[in-house]
């Protein structure tokens, strides 16, 4: 049958099977490139496992043994309060912990120097937050203005859908790796600040009220004591 195919075509059966050989490899290819280059299919993180994601993360960072404050709410307006999931405290700094939307898939592009991060949602639509450096800035600004030798971090935490491949940017990582870079942060900070002694104890009490000023959008630290003038 070879032989008569070969004949009918005009070419010797060591080329038909050639050509045949080849051919089936091509095919193959373009189906393996077809198949990569299908769009993933993720599935969305539930309300009921974000929340035991939130709690697990909770856990494990009250095992650092660091002080720390839980659900810190600050500013308010139109936009509403702006959610602290943790403030902890450093030997040498202050870091802010905060989480990204749940339904962060892929590779996020996260710039130091965006005011937004853009993500890509399990439905393959693109999102986009506030760089929480940009978010958090008045708090960063009212504390170095208070306590100047105090470093202020900001550590953003995405869901496990999250890829960053070997090393996340910088402020960023998944729970894998969340406590392993804060343990770094507190090893870069060295001894113990002394001028954190004084700084923890205003910064957490000013945190911890629920003052009427940060539901109003007031600054969440309280102002420097003036002297009384003396009268002429």
């Amino acid at each position: 049958m070879l032989s008569e195919l070969a004949s009918w075509i005009g070419i010797s059966i060591v080329d038909l099977i050639t050509i045949a050989v080849i051919t089936v490899v091509v095919i193959v290819l373009m189906i393996t490139f077809a198949l990569s280059v299908k769009p993933r299919k993720f599935k969305p993180v539930s309300t009921r496992q974000y929340n035991a994601e939130l709690f697990k993360r909770r856990m494990e960072l009250e095992e650092l043994s660091y002080p720390m404050l839980n659900e810190v709410k600050i500013g308010g307006g139109k936009a509403g309060p702006t959610k602290i999931d943790q403030v902890m405290r450093l030997p040498a700094s202050i870091l802010l912990i905060v989480s990204s939307p749940p339904d962060v898939v892929g590779t996020p592009r996260c710039s130091q120097n965006a005011g937004q991060w853009k993500y890509v949602k399990p439905d393959h639509s693109v999102g986009a937050f506030l760089n929480p450096v940009v978010q958090l800035h008045p708090l960063i600004s009212a504390i170095r203005s208070r306590f100047p030798l105090v470093r202020v971090r900001v550590l953003c935490i995405f869901p496990r859908t999250a890829e960053f491949g070997s090393r996340p940017p910088r402020g960023c990582c998944t729970p894998d790796n969340m406590t392993s870079i804060i343990r770094e942060m507190a090893a870069e900070d060295g001894v113990p600040n002394q001028a954190m002694d004084a700084a923890w104890e205003s910064i957490s009490a000013a945190l911890g009220q629920k003052s009427s000023s940060q539901s109003q959008g007031g600054d969440a630290l309280p102002e420097k004591k003036r002297g009384k003038r003396a009268k002429p």
